[in-house]
């Protein structure tokens, strides 16, 4: 009797909820940080600069082709020295015919060029929409990074080789003209120089408020970065073309001494030195605790971080000039032989190389999948060998559904590889699928894909939920493409609890939740505690119609 009276008494305040429930702004579907369809996010671990970062590692997350397949190549006027940059899907870098290039990374598609008065022999760095470059005419550039648009330049005494370093609104980068500049990124106007004493192709590093970098005066110099004032210097016996890399507080730098160093950053100081059998033009990789450098001894070299003992080296066809990059277990490289070699960091064995038509010069670049260098035939090449999706979480947003209504499943998709891929994600319940959606990911990026369970015509029970991805073509890794999460129940409308009947506990539930969104967060049943299992339409709020449901299936049992 009391309960039959507490049904009534709940009837009696729908019609004054019902009006109120009129005005709620509800979230969608209890998923309060998406609005719907697909996210799709950015993952990419870009080569914004020379050697990846500010601290010169030659280091990416990326993963890493494991074949030499060419998927495309681009031929600019002249020789490529230039080591590419890669940022937000666009490949830049530089040619001998004196233009600076910005191409698709996925097509090899020209998107602009820019042509300056000499040669772009050196790298780049995009930072905050802009590309900064030096030249063979004495400039220093920067440019649009969409549209290749001139913003400003910077003349100095000499040809600039050196790639341009940009760290907290500055632009750090040497001259043939003995100095090293200091420059406002926005304006380009000068903050300092510093004088050394020879040419300085050297690219800087700039680490903990230092720069770091070679001359031809035989010396590695380390400059306070606000005032351009001589922290140290340390003398090797041949000129330093290399550039520092800083890491875990010791500069790792070669010299045409023949000479790899490990120096103090803070001091100069060195720690130890490993001699190779000629000059290191190549800027050291440091990833691990492994030292990564080439030499014009036509070598590889894998060196202990710490000690600077040799655990192996690799003997190509032809002086190493490149720097090697170092990403998903692999060290990328050119040679003088005309190949670029893919080795494995952890033994020195080849695991694939690609005959260009010359030398390779370039340092090569790793991102979204793919490695991106130069030649000296002219053309830029892009490998890539990666179609790989995977699903890493299916999500219901309540675990009982009401016979007859929606529940929404949240499924995350990575797209692991380096192509932009175009496929269908499928959930199920049980064998039954309950909607496709087809999206487009971007290498290296990942989708919130929200899609639609109709319970409608179901039985009562429960329910296995998987989400799927499509192969596409050339996938290998294939296991990852199906995921199985959670059991949802299909139950009569207004059963919350599950129990197989309506009653004054699914009531209490629903009062409890009412006028909840998953904002509200807690502990479902408790008072006021968001529980999407009370969400019975599915609208993002526990309103009077949720009330409603559960009030004329009262008594109700399975």
């Amino acid at each position: 009797m009391a309960e039959k009276l507490w049904a009534g008494l709940v009837l009696v305040m729908l019609l004054f909820l019902l009006v109120l429930s009129a005005n709620v702004s509800v979230n969608v579907a209890g998923f309060d940080s998406v609005s719907g369809g697909f996210m799709e996010q950015s993952s990419v671990d870009w080569w914004s600069m020379f050697r990846h970062d500010l601290n010169h590692t030659g280091h990416s997350t990326s993963e890493a082709p494991k074949t030499n397949n060419t998927v495309w190549s681009y031929i600019t006027g002249f020789y490529v020295f230039s080591s590419p940059v890669v940022v937000d899907g666009t490949v830049f870098v530089g040619s001998h015919d004196c233009r600076v290039y910005a191409l698709d990374v996925y097509s090899g598609e020209q998107a602009w060029n820019y042509k300056t008065g000499g040669y772009v022999g050196y790298s780049l760095s995009v930072v905050d929409g802009k590309v900064f470059l030096g030249s063979g005419d004495d400039n220093v550039y920067a440019l649009n990074a969409s549209t290749g648009a001139y913003m400003w330049n910077y003349t100095t005494g000499g040809g600039v080789w050196s790639s341009p370093a940009v760290a907290d609104g500055t632009v750090f980068v040497g001259s043939q003209d003995y100095n090293v500049y200091a420059l406002n990124a926005t304006d380009g106007a000068l903050i300092w120089n510093y004088t050394t004493g020879g040419e300085v192709l050297s690219s800087p590093a700039v680490v903990d408020g230092k720069v770091f970098v070679g001359s031809q005066d035989y010396n590695v110099y380390a400059l306070d970065a606000s005032t351009g004032e001589q922290v140290w210097v340390y003398p090797t016996d041949a000129m330093v073309r290399s550039s520092p890399a800083v890491v875990d507080g010791i500069v790792f730098v070669g010299s045409y001494d023949c000479n790899i160093y490990a120096l103090d950053a803070s001091t100069g100081a060195k720690v130890w030195n490993y001699t190779t059998n000629s000059a290191v033009h190549s800027s050291p990789a440091v990833v691990d605790g492994v030292v990564f450098v080439g030499s014009r001894d036509r070598n590889v070299y894998a060196l202990d971080a710490s000690t600077g003992a040799r655990i192996w080296n690799y003997t190509t066809g032809g002086e190493v000039w490149s720097s090697p990059a170092v990403a998903d277990g692999m060290v990328f490289v050119g040679s003088h032989d005309g190949n670029v070699y893919a080795l494995n960091a952890s033994t020195g064995a080849c695991v694939w190389k690609y005959k260009t038509g010359w030398y390779v010069f370039s340092s090569p670049a790793v991102a979204s999948g793919m490695v991106f260098v130069g030649s000296y035939d002219y053309r830029v090449y892009a490998f890539s060998d990666v179609h790989d999706l995977a699903i890493t979480g299916v999500k219901p947003n309540k675990n009982v559904a009401a016979e007859g209504f929606s529940v929404i499943l949240a499924v995350n998709v990575t797209n692991q590889g380096g192509y932009t891929e175009t496929f269908n994600v499928t959930a199920y319940a049980n064998t039954t699928v309950v909607q496709t959606e087809t999206i487009t990911l971007a290498s290296e990026n990942y989708a919130t894909v929200l899609l639609t369970w109709n319970t409608a015509g179901f039985a009562y029970g429960n329910y296995t939920i998987k989400a799927v991805a499509d192969l596409v073509p050339g996938e290998t890794d294939t296991a990852d493409n199906t995921y199985i999460n959670g059991i949802v129940s299909v139950t009569l409308p207004g059963d919350v609890d599950n129990s197989g009947e309506v009653n004054i506990f699914d009531i209490g539930l629903v009062v409890r939740a009412l006028w909840t969104t998953p904002a509200d967060g807690g502990t479902p049943g408790e008072w006021w505690a968001w529980n999407p299992d009370c969400d019975l339409d599915t609208n993002g709020v526990v309103d009077a119609f949720d009330l409603y449901i559960v009030t004329i299936n009262y008594g109700k049992h399975v």
